[in-house]
């Protein structure tokens, strides 16, 4: 596509459906694994190192209400993937399992952007979103 063909929609539009597509993309990658992209990230999270619970739930806020995280940290612990004890959540052995095989099909999702976009331009890419994001009022 050409810059010009690019430039009949606007920024939103193209943000909307870059978004769009990049959940599909990842719908898609997960889906029969027993976990949706938010748990992915979850477990991701948390294969950095324990956090609490409620800190987790601050973190993925931009993404869904408190409530769907709550719910998703529940239901990867009563799947026996997360362990949650003085509001410390951690990966168990289980959890660790699934967080490996997982990164191997998150890696074709992200195969596929970094194809679309080499490191330069992704890079570029990112700094230009973020000085869009600075230069505008917080959402509400």
């Amino acid at each position: 596509m050409s810059d010009e063909q690019a430039l009949t929609h606007p920024i939103g539009w193209w943000l909307k459906e870059a978004d769009a597509r990049l959940n599909a993309a990842f719908d898609f990658a997960l889906q029969d694994t027993g976990v949706d992209r938010r748990g992915w990230q979850v477990l991701a999270s948390l294969s950095r190192g324990p956090a609490q619970r409620s800190e987790l739930v601050s973190t993925f806020a931009s993404f869904d209400p408190p409530a769907a995280i709550e719910e998703t940290i529940d239901r990867m612990n009563s799947q026996g993937w997360i362990e949650v004890s003085a509001d410390i959540t951690r990966l168990t052995q289980r959890g660790v399992e699934k967080q490996e095989a997982l990164a191997l099909v998150i890696d074709g999702v992200r195969q596929q952007v970094s194809t679309a976009l080499p490191r330069p331009e992704y890079t570029a890419l990112v700094g230009l979103l973020a000085r869009l994001v600075d230069a505008l009022p917080p959402a509400t």
